[in-house]
């Protein structure tokens, strides 16, 4: 079943940023998009409900900082 999962991201400050965070997460399994506000560093994951919950938070802290970003 599909939802959502909220996540800070540190070091956005545009965006470019934000436009490489969406597409280092939406090229990772089980997510659909994401929903950024660069001001505050918020993103809703939206998930496509094939991927456990547990295992997307793995996978979404390794697309973020795969990017030069982190997850706080």
């Amino acid at each position: 079943m599909a939802s959502t999962i909220d996540i800070t991201v540190q070091g956005m400050t545009c965006g470019g940023c934000a436009s490489k965070v969406r597409k280092a997460l939406e090229e990772t399994a089980g997510i659909a998009g994401a929903e950024i506000d660069v001001a505050s560093g918020a993103v809703k994951v939206l998930t496509d409900g094939t991927v456990p919950a547990d295992d997307l938070e793995f996978a979404i802290d390794e697309a973020v900082t795969g990017v030069g970003y982190s997850v706080v």
